[in-house]
């Protein structure tokens, strides 16, 4: 297997939306499966054109593994921003963010097709006695947990903004349970689908729980070892942080990833395109393991039907037959595309928050030959301010607009972490006096003063600045 090296040249970036909303893109348009042509995967040395030519003027480092029936190949491009000046290869270790969904429903899979839980089991079922969920029309599933069915949100919304080192790392396990005993659900389970970050960390820690261990050590033992993932984990020992490619922000400076504490199963897991690879081998039929060809069948044949759409567990489906889901955590992108008809796959991982969705989009031109929209144009950089926690705390309480939204602001050493409406926590740089961006996406905030210069405002553009108006909110406390 032959890596292709390149260098970056370009080092500006323009990022992408906040981490929250790119997750919830997660999974491409999903269609009931049709029938899919054989196309011809580029030769390493095109790829490596390609990938020089979409990365000119963004991003750091980018992986990428693919299988074309019985050929493998690794490509790398750029760098990894590490200290200690590594290369990229085929074992440099990225953060998944929401492909670590796939590995979940594959788990849930295994333990289907090995008989210790059922699709439909309520997930209640296997919760502390203390945790009272309330129901609506019927207890949610395992089935509803992989699925995106069971009207739970996109994330807790009880996150303390004050939390350390992070809201999202602090938040403890007696706050989910409190969450899921509170939160009353608007529609019955099985009936719309709804991108549920925490509905998939649910069935992971649920069935942690039934095997009476942790996330991590369920998802090593019965998925990672049997394929030879031996890269892939959510903690790491000192090989693979000497290989781990730092996320890199707005700027291309390394960038801090929050790590998911109590909601592991859903975005935290770490691989390398050599294991990546060893998964593609189990969805196109190429594993030795009898039993992870049945769970990886089982996993793309079952699920649930909304809405003229079929959603397999874990997975985006498209009308071609190409299984695919997209991920992104803070400094991080990723995209995988499969079919199992025409043998083809594709990994892609990288090490920058870029505006578009150039991962998931040439993972999907090497599997299936589907057409890259065009390279992204060179982004403008974003200054930063040094403020002090004293300077930022003038613009710390609550906001709210016209329509009711509102937003919560709070200082977090040199920077503000603002409470979005959605409940989502997200940290904000200084870039002007009154300016802020969101370190790892393409959120910009102006606040507005009045005549004596006090902040009653502020002006949230969620497509960035550049993009035009955005959202005015009222500040109502400090």
């Amino acid at each position: 297997m032959r890596v292709v090296s390149k260098t970056l040249t370009t080092r500006w970036v323009l990022m992408a939306a906040i981490w929250l909303q790119l997750a919830g893109c997660g999974e491409q348009n999903s269609e009931q499966p049709g029938s899919s042509s054989r196309w011809a995967v580029p030769s390493e040395d095109s790829i490596a054109r390609l990938l020089a030519d979409r990365m000119e003027h963004n991003g750091v480092g980018m992986v990428v593994g693919v299988i074309d029936g019985e050929r493998r190949m690794i490509v790398a491009h750029g760098e990894s921003g590490a200290a200690n000046g590594r290369s990229l290869d085929g074992a440099t270790l990225f953060q998944l963010g929401s492909l670590t969904k796939v590995i979940t429903g594959l788990l849930l899979s295994e333990l289907v097709a090995g008989g210790e839980v059922a699709l439909d089991d309520p997930v209640s079922t296997f919760l502390p006695s203390a945790v009272t969920m309330i129901e609506a029309g019927r207890p949610i599933t395992l089935r509803d947990l992989a699925t995106h069915t069971s009207g739970l949100p996109s994330m807790p919304t009880n996150f303390d903004i004050h939390g350390q080192p992070d809201p999202y790392e602090a938040y403890p396990v007696d706050s989910l349970w409190s969450f899921l005993s509170s939160y009353r659900p608007g529609r019955a389970p099985g009936t719309a689908y709804e991108y549920s970050n925490l509905g998939v960390s649910l069935l992971g820690r649920a069935l942690a729980l039934r095997a009476g261990t942790t996330y991590e050590a369920l998802v090593r033992e019965r998925v990672l070892t049997p394929l030879g993932m031996n890269s892939t984990s959510i903690t790491l020992d000192s090989d693979q942080r000497e290989r781990l490619a730092p996320g890199h922000g707005p700027d291309l400076r390394p960038i801090r990833t929050m790590e998911m504490a109590t909601l592991q199963a859903s975005g935290s897991l770490r691989s390398t395109a050599d294991d990546m690879l060893r998964l593609l081998d189990a969805y196109l039929g190429r594993t030795d393991a009898p039993r992870f060809a049945e769970a990886a069948k089982l996993q793309l044949r079952e699920g649930v039907q909304i809405d003229s759409t079929f959603r397999p567990l874990g997975l985006g489906l498209r009308s071609d037959g190409t299984y695919v889901h997209a991920g992104g955590k803070e400094g991080y992108r990723s995209g995988l595309a499969f079919n199992p008809g025409t043998g083809n796959g594709a990994v892609v991982l990288a090490n920058t928050r870029t505006y578009d969705s150039e991962p998931m989009a040439i993972a999907l031109y090497l599997a299936t030959g589907e057409p890259l929209p065009p390279a992204s144009r060179a982004p403008a950089a974003k200054p930063h301010v040094g403020m002090s926690s004293d300077e930022l705390a003038r613009f710390a309480g609550r906001y709210r607009s016209e329509d009711g939204r509102a937003w919560e602001v709070a200082v977090a050493g040199e920077l503000l972490r603002i409470r979005y409406p959605n409940s989502s926590i997200f940290e904000f740089v200084p870039s002007g006096p009154r300016d802020f961006f969101y370190n790892a996406g393409n959120d910009d905030i102006t606040f507005v003063e009045d005549a004596e210069g006090r902040v009653v405002g502020m002006t949230v553009y969620g497509d960035g600045k550049v993009a035009g108006s955005g959202q005015v909110a009222a500040r109502v406390e400090s």
